[in-house]
């Protein structure tokens, strides 16, 4: 008896004795996957949008960035950078469907539904104006009409976040192909 006391008691400071040497565990692992850990202002393009976008905030500048931003899977940044612009530049509709774009990646249809349809009201707006001033361009007229339905879909499906329903997004994306829309120019 007191010999399996003794081989018991030596085979646990052998295990102790083990792991203090080794370690429990390889290293830490981290939370986020290499490729997002990696910082995203590595490129010297996107710093000059940024540098640019911060000593003059104008439409140009604030859509070059927030579009930056949208292809590099950014939507968070492009929304903050769009949200610190002045309200002027906000309320173009080129930076409002630049934010229904990064509203829709961040997960929320309803916002992003609204200011598409913010969107479209300001260019039927700019359509139906006698002096064609300030007229939506052929581009924002397509891409808007495009996105609205898209996010119409999404919504009459009860959708409001792509990523927990990608599946059901992949069906409103092709009900809303499917939809034949025109757009009138002048």
């Amino acid at each position: 008896m007191r010999a399996g006391k003794l081989l018991l008691n030596g085979l646990v400071i052998g295990a102790v004795a083990w792991m203090f040497v080794h370690g429990t565990e390889t290293g830490a692992s981290g939370l986020l996957p290499a490729h997002a850990r990696a910082p995203i202002s590595t490129d010297p393009g996107l710093s000059a949008l940024e540098e640019r976008a911060a000593l003059s905030p104008s439409v140009d500048s604030i859509g070059k960035l927030a579009s930056a931003y949208l292809e590099r899977e950014q939507p968070g940044l492009a929304s903050a950078a769009i949200e610190k612009a002045s309200p002027a530049v906000r309320a173009t509709p080129e930076i409002s469907h630049l934010y229904a774009r990064a509203l829709l990646h961040r997960g929320k249809v309803p916002e992003a539904l609204a200011m598409a349809r913010q969107v479209e009201a300001a260019c039927e707006a700019t359509v139906d104006a006698p002096s064609g001033k300030g007229a939506c361009p052929g581009w924002l007229l397509a891409r808007s009409a495009r996105q609205l339905a898209f996010l119409e879909e999404m919504s009459a499906a009860g959708i409001e976040d792509p990523a927990m329903n990608p599946d059901g997004a992949r069906e409103a994306y092709d009900r809303s192909a499917r939809q034949i829309r025109f757009v009138a120019m002048r």
